[in-house]
């Protein structure tokens, strides 16, 4: 069942085409409906686990299933009930970050961020129509610290 939801999420976004640092219309974000109820996509199958990362800012809400140190790096997977869309006005209006780079294709949306002398980068995929994987990757306030680059074209 997720593979299908991710499927879908794939081809509404190469249908949809790549947006950028802009922000989406109201009809791109209307594309977001054409995902799956999340009813039917569960968001809590993975048991929650605590996650203590300095640097790590998730929205509220979000439920994180994976913490994983790899070297100066921590990797973080978690769920939230937002779209990417979402996700993105969240991190721009937050006060205690320094946003470094930010970009949304509706279905997807990249995170650049330093916060408590870190550095944090998240990407946040639609897996339903208000329901989200966040996958974020923290580590030294650098940038040759290894944090995964921002995917364009």
């Amino acid at each position: 069942m997720r593979l299908r939801a991710l499927t879908a999420v794939a081809l509404l976004a190469v249908l949809a085409g790549c947006g950028g640092a802009e922000a989406p219309s109201g009809g791109n974000r209307d594309l977001l409906g054409n995902l799956p109820s999340c009813d039917r996509v569960p968001l809590d199958q993975e048991p929650e686990v605590a996650a203590d990362v300095p640097g790590l800012v998730l929205p509220d809400g979000a439920r994180v299933t994976s913490v994983v140190a790899q070297g100066a790096l921590t990797s973080v997977e978690a769920t939230v009930r937002m779209s990417p869309l979402d996700v993105r006005a969240h991190y721009e209006q937050r006060t205690d970050i320094e946003l470094l780079r930010i970009e949304d294709e509706i279905f997807e949306t990249e995170v650049l961020a330093r916060a408590q002398d870190r550095r944090m980068y998240l990407r946040a995929g639609a897996l339903c129509a208000d329901g989200t994987t966040l996958t974020a990757m923290v580590g030294p306030d650098s940038d040759d610290a290894g944090l995964p680059e921002f995917r364009t074209g």
